[in-house]
């Protein structure tokens, strides 16, 4: 067989395995929709990772080991999107691993298929496989901090629509005679979802400490870069300390909340429409040429 043959096929196939692997990583699974509402959302903890525990040695070693890694890389003075990092709850030290794994894969699949080509007796000039692996990594560097961040859109996305459902609750809380400090408890409770759990755990960590559970709910905010928390954290400040009733004013601002998301989809889904247009016509086009191909062919013979 053809050598220069076997080198496409190859190049081609790890080609199609890489396009593979990264749509894997950006495309999102369909899943059922009690298990994506039932699990654990979020890469890694903002804590540090915890060594997992397992009966062979070598991957406790192996996790060890990634322990340490991290540990070292959270001290480099490396810019971060921490804001980000935050709101889906992974450790800056993964992140600059999983950061720098991929420049790595990058600045080596160059070399990969260079050697490939020699392999088979194709020399190629030295300064194309380095100019295309920096270029490579570079965007394997950019790709990773663009998945980062569309995650974190994603959860925050996620919190304004969860927003809804607590002021409802929370209102209804306040009108069944509950304390505002209860009322929060109790409507961040209600439900086991990721944003419900965030805000219990917030309010709870903040009456631990002596304060008051509408704080918890102003560090959530800042945390999270959400102005509807911050909002809620003043509503709930309000009639905390001076006995307002916030009852209509509750609903009046998951109505207000509510509104706006709508608006936003609305707005998304005419972008994604104007969007479709190019496509359709080009469609349309090679339609065209299509059905008309034979007639001009047998005109111009």
């Amino acid at each position: 067989m053809n050598p220069l043959l076997i080198a496409t096929l190859a190049a081609g196939a790890a080609v199609g395995l890489g396009v593979w692997a990264v749509l894997g990583l950006l495309v999102p699974q369909r899943v059922d929709l009690l298990d994506a509402l039932n699990r654990e959302r979020g890469l890694a903890k903002l804590t540090s990772p915890v060594r997992v525990q397992h009966p062979d040695q070598e991957v406790s070693r192996l996790a060890a080991a990634q322990l340490a890694l991290e540990t070292r890389l959270s001290k480099l003075s490396i810019a971060t999107p921490d804001s980000d990092l935050r709101v889906i709850e992974m450790s800056r030290g993964n992140f600059l691993l999983i950061r720098l794994g991929v420049v790595f894969g990058g600045l080596l699949v160059i070399p990969i298929y260079t050697l490939l080509f020699v392999a088979f007796g194709y020399g190629v000039a030295p300064a194309i496989p380095a100019v295309i692996g920096l270029v490579a990594a570079g965007v394997g560097w950019a790709l990773v901090g663009r998945i980062v961040h569309g995650r974190a859109e994603e959860r925050r996305r996620e919190m304004r629509y969860a927003l809804v459902s607590y002021l409802t609750l929370l209102a209804l809380h306040r009108a069944a005679g509950e304390g505002m400090a209860s009322a929060l408890e109790l409507a961040a409770a209600s439900s086991p979802t990721w944003t419900f759990r965030r805000i219990d755990q917030r309010v709870a960590s903040s009456l631990r400490t002596g304060g008051a559970a509408w704080d918890g709910l102003a560090n959530l905010a800042t945390e999270l870069g959400i102005e509807e928390l911050a909002d809620l954290s003043s509503i709930a400040d309000n009639a905390g300390t001076q006995g307002a009733g916030v009852y209509s004013t509750l609903l009046a601002r998951a109505q207000a909340l509510r509104n706006e998301l709508q608006s936003q989809e609305e707005a998304a889904a005419s972008i994604a429409s104007a969007r479709m247009v190019v496509p359709k016509a080009m469609l349309g086009i090679v339609t065209l040429i299509f059905l008309l191909y034979p007639a001009v062919i047998r005109i111009a013979g």
